[in-house]
């Protein structure tokens, strides 16, 4: 499908900046435990995690929650009500490839999910409530886990029909979403994408689908980013309209892409120019088109709406991790940079 050929302005404020005494990979934005503060959750290299209230627009200096992994740089985090036993749960993914789930601010579990590092993990959760954690490492391994056991394994490296002779293949970003099937069904799916321009769908423990990209895909977030009467959209015989979200595909030549029923755009619809490593989805005034928001090897936090720039916010370093946090009727980007900074900003429309 290509795209066809409300001009949008946005102002990004800086809410607060501060910088941290030690490195760190990876930052979340929500609550965690028994706690009733929003709290700005930060994995450092340390394998300790620090947990900031962050209710205010001032972020204390020393954390109000000091975990302990006993493992290595924490490489990546989520935050799930996993156990079903609390509120939400922490699950952390180092770079020894142990993953450690925290309940009730205390190490429940740890599993030794790879000999490497766990490159990606997120939390998949399907139409009737339960869900998993999915992780993946450097080897080309994805796995399925509740606390108590794995569930499913898969290494793209087996599949038959995509062996690589030169290298082994991996996996360079994972997302949870829910996709429209073409007979107007809504399915949840885990999207894998790898290093060898394969995006993979995974449904309760298989690969269903594999799909070629026109990149590598380094980065993927949901949402509706383009108003799908711009999209030459090819459906089947027989196929049941139904809303979808679409899926960004940011890649490592600075191209964005857009997945939208189970098809991906023939030509990108904005490129960053460089190396993309993160990306989010922020709501409008509009509910039907979402703002993207972008980060890579790049000074700056990017925003785009229905293809087009339309708004850059400076920043001290490369961006390394980032995340929207919503509260009442605002949402805040918290950005966290490989010098260490941590900053809050706000996106206004003008």
């Amino acid at each position: 499908m290509k795209l066809k050929d409300k001009e949008l302005k946005i102002l990004i404020k800086e809410l607060f900046r501060t910088r941290t005494t030690y490195n760190f990979n990876c930052i979340r934005v929500g609550t965690a435990f028994r706690i009733d503060v929003r709290g700005l959750i930060v994995g450092g290299e340390d394998g300790i995690i620090r947990i900031y209230d962050s209710s205010s627009n001032i972020i204390p200096a020393k954390p109000k929650i000091l975990l302990e992994t006993k493992g290595g740089p924490i490489q990546t985090m989520a935050i799930h009500d996993v156990t079903k036993f609390y509120d939400n749960d922490l699950v952390t993914g180092d770079s020894v490839g142990m993953m450690t789930i925290f309940c009730n601010q205390q190490i429940l579990c740890r599993h030794r999910v790879a000999k490497d590092s766990i490159r990606c993990l997120l939390v998949h959760k399907d139409p009737l409530g339960s869900c998993c954690i999915v992780a993946s490492d450097e080897s080309g391994y994805i796995c399925g886990l509740l606390p108590s056991k794995e569930l499913w394994r898969i290494n793209i490296n087996d599949l038959s029909n995509l062996k690589c002779p030169t290298q082994k293949m991996v996996i360079t970003c994972m997302l949870s979403t829910e996709l429209v099937t073409p007979t107007g069904e809504k399915c949840c799916y885990i999207l894998a994408a790898d290093d060898n321009k394969h995006l993979h769908f995974i449904h309760q423990g298989d690969i269903v689908m594999t799909l070629s990209t026109p990149e590598v895909i380094s980065a993927m977030c949901s949402g509706h980013f383009i108003d799908v009467d711009k999209l030459d959209i090819v459906t089947e015989p027989g196929s049941i309209k139904v809303p979808s979200s679409q899926v960004a595909l940011g890649c490592k030549n600075g191209a964005i892409y857009i997945l939208h029923n189970f098809t991906i755009t023939e030509e990108e619809i904005c490129n960053s120019k460089y190396y993309i490593t993160n990306m989010l989805s922020h709501p409008t005034s509009n509910p039907n088109i979402d703002m993207l928001l972008c980060a890579g090897h790049f000074n700056a936090l990017h925003v785009y709406h229905e293809g087009k720039n339309v708004g850059n916010f400076e920043t001290p370093d490369w961006i390394c991790s980032m995340d929207v946090s919503t509260n009442q009727n605002s949402s805040e980007v918290i950005v966290g940079c490989l010098d260490k900074s941590i900053l809050a900003l706000t996106l206004a429309e003008t």
